[in-house]
Parts: C-alpha cells; sequence; structure tokens
C-alpha cells in the first residue's frame, strides 16, 4: 500500500513540476498538494492520513534534493500503460516514468522502496527484468536505464547508461549496444520457453530459491539441495 501511495505521490508531483526547470524555486506547495491528493486517492483516514501525508513529504524533500544534481530534463511519460512484444508473448506492462533528456536520449525510470540490484540484470534468467524489457520495446531512443531508490536515507538514482555523466550514480555500459542485445537474447530465450511451457525443476539460486516454493512435497530436488546447504552447514560446524 505504501509503494502505491508513494507512485501516486511521484506522479503528482511530476505533473505539477514537469522537469527540472520546475525544480527552481519554491517546490513546497507542489510537494503538499501532491501528498495531499495521493492520500486522498487512498482514501486513508485521519489521524493516519495526517501521518502519511508528513511521511511522503518528507521523502518527497529528500528525492528532490537527487533531482537537482541531474543534468536538464522533462517528463515525457508517468505511468503510461505500454504492450510489450518479447518471443511470442504479448504482455502489458505501465512505465513508472520516463524522461526526455536535453543531452539526447530517454531515460527509463523505475521507482524502488527496497534494496534494488542493477547487477541482477546481467545474470542469466535475470531478476526484475521489466527495465531492460521496456528499454527494448520503446519507440524513443533510450539512453538510461535506472532503478530510483526511494529508501529514507539511501535516495540515489542505480542503473546503466549508454554514456558517462547522464544520470548520478548511473554506470555507463561498456557496451551499450551489446548489452541491449543481450537483454534481448535472454528475455526472448525466457519468452519462448515459457511460450512453450518448459516448467522443468531448475532452481536459479538452488536453497533460496526452494526455500519460499509452495511445491515442496512433489519436488525431490529441494530435498537434494537442502541435503547439501544442511551437509555444508554441518561441515562448517
Amino acid at each position: 500500500a505504501r509503494g502505491l501511495l508513494l507512485h501516486s505521490l511521484m506522479k503528482e508531483l511530476w505533473s505539477e513540476l514537469k522537469g527540472s526547470a520546475g525544480l527552481v524555486g519554491d517546490v513546497g506547495p507542489a510537494i503538499e498538494k501532491a501528498a495531499k491528493k495521493a492520500v486522498a486517492e487512498a482514501k486513508l483516514e485521519e489521524p493516519f492520513a495526517k501521518l502519511e501525508r508528513a511521511r511522503l513529504a518528507k521523502l518527497a524533500w529528500e528525492w528532490l534534493e537527487v533531482e537537482r544534481g541531474r543534468a536538464p530534463f522533462t517528463i515525457a511519460a508517468m505511468e503510461e500503460k505500454r504492450k510489450l512484444q518479447v518471443a511470442d508473448l504479448e504482455l502489458n506492462g505501465r512505465i513508472d516514468r520516463m524522461d526526455k533528456l536535453e543531452s539526447g536520449g530517454h531515460a527509463l525510470i523505475d521507482y524502488k522502496t527496497g534494496k534494488p540490484t542493477p547487477n541482477d540484470w546481467m545474470d542469466p534468467r535475470p531478476d526484475d527484468p521489466q527495465l531492460p524489457l521496456y528499454a527494448l520495446n520503446a519507440k524513443e531512443p533510450i539512453s538510461a536505464v535506472a532503478f530510483a531508490k526511494l529508501r529514507t536515507g539511501e535516495m540515489r538514482y542505480m542503473g546503466f547508461s549508454d554514456r558517462e555523466d547522464l544520470v548520478p550514480g548511473v554506470k555507463a555500459a561498456k557496451d551499450w549496444k551489446a548489452l541491449l542485445e543481450g537483454w534481448k537474447k535472454e528475455l526472448e530465450a525466457l519468452g519462448q520457453g515459457f511460450a512453450a511451457g518448459d516448467a522443468r525443476v531448475d532452481p536459479k539460486e538452488l536453497l533460496n530459491t526452494c526455500r519460499y516454493c509452495d511445491l515442496q512435497p512433489f519436488c525431490r530436488v529441494y530435498e537434494r539441495v537442502n541435503a547439501l546447504g544442511e551437509g555444508e552447514e554441518g561441515a562448517g560446524d
């Protein structure tokens, strides 16, 4: 629920500010208005609503300090629904935000309140692959894909871009074109496997994957992986 509130806050805030030019001057009224509207849409009751308005306003103030450190940009899309194609699958997606960069290209941004790890996009069968998928399907030229980490005391951007110093905290890829091609190859393989009904038992992270699986009584792989894990712990003792 708090994640939905945060998305609503950012949508309302940038509807007012519209880009980096809106950060000049007093942004207090825009923050107050956005926090109030987000809480109203969530239909929260007092006094909890008052607490959430204050919490959201504090987050917004802290986040806009991060945005002030960026090169000029304008908002190109917010919470926009898009059709995504991967292999023979057509998926429905929603872009949290896309910025048009004054230096050229666009940045795809996904809001996160947890602990996002863009490096997970680099592994086989990538975790949280929505931003790479959006980048591959975008009609606009994409220059950066980034998580916006909206967590008190840890506010920052993190991701990859096609060149240096495009967005603070976002790393320039060694080869942007090769990065996109690698994502396409991996996501196409996942899409094809899903469409073909490939459901072989192949836990990506062994014990970490199996620990929260609801099908353990039917799966002997969990027994093997769990035995290995317990054996390693015993050996350490």
